[in-house]
């Protein structure tokens, strides 16, 4: 058993971030970050109010809080600001995200991901390396009217370093147990004082955490790899541009899912056919924009490819029942243009059109292994012979099915919208922000499957004769959807920079199609071939769901004090949810869909505290309570009262920071962090049977610097605490995965 490294205290280089007013009190775009020695400026190209004057749940993370706490990925976000919650299991593939006890796990999103501007369309491609990050910011709750149908229960943008900005040289190594190592290189400069260049590039892997007991190996192993260039260029006074190219590889084991049995025990993985993802994403974008006193225009151009392809046995034993491979190729452009008032005045008002088309190929093929055929195949004839006795006995002579299937998805859509925001409204301090979206999309699926199988047909005492039998589904259907996405905001705000505020939002998630059910549809289709009787199934009905919608009532208070030192934010919300979108396996096993349930109702607190005690001491706490339950469910299944599955009840986030400078020959800085985070309960299922209870994870970082260089311990999960990530149920079995157990390493960087 290998030793742990424990490390008592830690505090992250860079301190905690405090939001200070704008320059010219609260009207400016203009938000100064402090983090000690840091100082970054943010202008929002997408809002009528400042950031730091939002009327919702916002929050930012500067690059001093996301390297500190070592936030890698989006999955690390989880927890960190409240009623966010972003399991980690499966692959890189799976990207849960929760907030308000709204979110989905499997097909599409609830929340929109950003990288300067650019939008993700597909939440596959959520998972990647955090190299170059300058800062994160998380909206919460609704966002619809500037940002669409992908924003229902919140955004996430990430902003990388400008060269123009922030020049410097970077590289940083990180070993642990585990096998992992990780390697980041960027480098950003001005070329020219108007002309600025950014490279960087991050090499990961670490040898899997989770051992398949068919195999003997560990079946969650990671190679990884990517980088982005960024280049920016102040045109003129008014005129900047920014072209961004970024590159992600992926190569992982995945889906070390295990037995769960009493008293929620998780076996380890234990099935013959191992798990993989392997995936490549590339991305462009251009951004230009226009600034003076009196607007600032900005226009996103962006594409993004993904190629992915996943493999998985179906039924996580070691019989030879079910596989997977499936793959992706999506391929997106969008287009957006907004314009916003500029100077500070009465009416702040901004307009926008967006634009997007999208293509999806998802080529499957799903294979009926020995036992398969003989747990489920066979008995299917049987069952046709045993009901009619005048249907001849049929006999499955095949070693394996296979189930071939194409899906081809286009999409497209487009929005007008706009926001304004009247300050001074009857009194000093008093606003109101009204906006509106009208969203539009079309989406249209073309589908081919079919199974084909060699049987021995014998009729009464003849004698067997072979014959070949197939069946097939090809068809087409598309569907169109069309919102109006309104937002209103009251806000009072008084000296000190403290205010209240109220706000009503519209959230809205488009419908779609299940590509997975179609193995089970065939199937169907093929029963129904030689057996009459059989109620023919409404394939347009299984493979469609209908838009999830939610009205979002928020009030909350935010305030500093002790110019700034301490800032506090209290949160009340209400979130009516109408035809929630619930995934389930389907009969076989063979794959999930999305069904429409009914309605359920959020409703919770959110709590966020943070304190600079002293130049050298700070505090965060972040609290989040969600009572997500049912109401009447439209099929009828009893749901009503229950808890929504896989949402937690409470989130906790709690750090302290500590910087210390010396005058030493050996030392310059001690950066300690020392940081908890928590969540629970969480029910696995719409019938409340299975659930998790409240658990937390204790992550510890130890930080000495001499000039340049640094030198880290730090440790994940320092008690080891032993938790379940994920539970479904699959073919009669439930099984799970478990957290990430304790994890420890070593980081070396340099900087100029």
């Amino acid at each position: 058993m290998r030793r742990r490294i424990l490390i008592l205290l830690c505090i992250c280089s860079g301190g905690v971030s405090v939001l200070a007013r704008s320059l010219d009190g609260n009207e400016s775009d203009t938000v100064r970050l402090y983090a000690l020695d840091e100082v970054v400026v943010v202008s929002p190209v997408k809002e009528t109010n400042p950031f730091r004057g939002l009327p919702g749940a916002a929050s930012l993370l500067p690059a001093s809080q996301v390297e500190g706490m070592k936030v890698i990925s989006v999955k690390d976000l989880s927890t960190l600001v409240p009623n966010v919650f972003i399991p980690d299991y499966g692959s890189r593939m799976t990207v849960p995200v929760y907030v308000r006890g709204v979110g989905e796990r499997s097909a599409g999103q609830t929340i929109g991901l950003y990288v300067d501007h650019m939008p993700y369309l597909d939440k596959s491609a959520f998972d990647f390396n955090f190299a170059g990050i300058q800062r994160v910011e998380i909206l919460r709750g609704p966002q619809g009217t500037l940002y669409g149908r992908n924003a229902m229960g919140g955004i996430i943008h990430l902003h990388t370093c400008s060269p123009l900005d922030h020049e410097q040289v970077r590289a940083s190594a990180t070993g642990g147990n585990y096998g992992l190592f990780r390697a980041n290189v960027s480098v950003s400069r001005k070329l020219r004082p108007q002309l600025g260049l950014s490279l960087s590039g991050y090499y990961e892997r670490n040898g899997g955490y989770f051992t398949n007991r068919h195999s003997s190996l560990r079946e969650d192993g990671l190679e990884a790899s990517g980088g982005r260039i960024r280049l920016d260029w102040q045109c003129t006074d008014h005129w900047k541009a920014q072209w961004i190219l970024s590159y992600d590889r992926t190569q992982q084991g995945a889906f070390p899912y295990g037995a769960y049995g009493p008293g929620g025990k998780v076996d380890e993985p234990d099935y013959n056919d191992p798990g993989r993802y392997d995936r490549q994403v590339a991305g462009a974008n251009f951004n230009l924009q226009y600034a003076d006193d009196r607007l600032l225009f900005n226009a996103v151009t962006a594409c993004q490819y993904l190629d992915d392809d996943m493999y998985m046995d179906l039924d996580y034993t070691p019989g030879s029942c079910f596989t997977i491979n499936q793959k992706q190729r999506l391929r997106t452009l969008t287009e957006e243009w907004t314009v916003k008032s500029g100077s500070p005045g009465h009416w702040q008002w901004l307009f926008g059109v967006y634009g997007f088309a999208g293509r999806l190929n998802t080529p499957a093929l799903t294979t009926m292994g020995p036992d398969g055929i003989r747990e489920v195949m066979q008995p299917m004839f049987d069952q046709i012979h045993e009901d009619n006795p005048r249907a001849p006995v049929m006999r499955v002579n095949d070693a394996t099915i296979p189930i071939p299937g194409r899906f081809l998805t286009p999409s497209l859509g487009g929005a007008v919208f706009h926001q304004s925001t009247l300050n001074r409204v009857f009194a000093d301090g008093l606003s109101l922000t009204a906006g509106i979206r009208l969203d539009y999309e079309r989406v249209r699926l073309d589908y081919d499957t079919q199974v084909e199988m060699n049987l021995d047909v014998q009729m009464g005492n003849r004698p067997a004769v072979p014959m070949r039998v197939d069946t097939a589904l090809r068809g087409a259907d598309s569907r169109a959807f069309r919102e109006i996405l309104p937002k209103v905001a009251l806000k009072y705000e008084w000296k000190g920079g403290r205010y209240v505020y109220f706000t009503l939002a519209n959230g809205y998630k488009a419908g779609g199609y299940n590509i997975q059910v179609f193995a089970d549809l065939v199937q169907q289709a093929l029963r129904e071939k030689y057996a009459p009787a059989e109620a023919p199934q409404d394939v347009r009905e299984m493979v469609s769901y209908r838009p999830e919608y939610s009205w979002n009532y928020e009030a909350g208070y935010k305030g500093e004090w002790l110019e700034g030192a301490l800032q506090g934010e209290i949160t009340l919300f209400y979130v009516d949810v109408r035809d929630i979108q619930l995934t389930q396996y389907v009969n076989s096993g063979q794959g999930r869909m999305l069904r429409n349930a009914g309605r359920v109702a959020s409703k919770g607190a959110e709590l966020s505290l943070s304190a600079r005690l002293s130049n050298e001491l700070g505090l965060t706490l972040h609290y989040g309570y969600t009572h997500a339950t049912f109401g009447k469910q439209d099929d009828g299944t009893g749901y009503a009262g229950n808890y929504v599955p896989y949402a937690p009840q409470q989130t906790l986030s709690a750090a302290a920071f500590y910087r210390k400078s010396f005058r030493s020959r050996w030392i310059d800085r001690l950066l300690l962090n020392a940081h908890y985070q928590a969540a629970g309960k969480i029910y696995w299922t719409a019938g409340n049977e299975v659930s998790q209870d409240f658990y937390g994870l204790l992550n510890l970082k130890a930080a000495v610097a001499r000039g340049v260089f640094e030198w880290a311990l730090w440790t994940k999960n320092t008690l080891n605490t032993d938790y379940t990530a994920f539970y479904f149920e699959s073919m009669g079995q439930a099984l799970a995965q478990k957290g990430k157990p304790f994890r420890a390493g070593i980081d070396f960087s340099v900087r100029f």
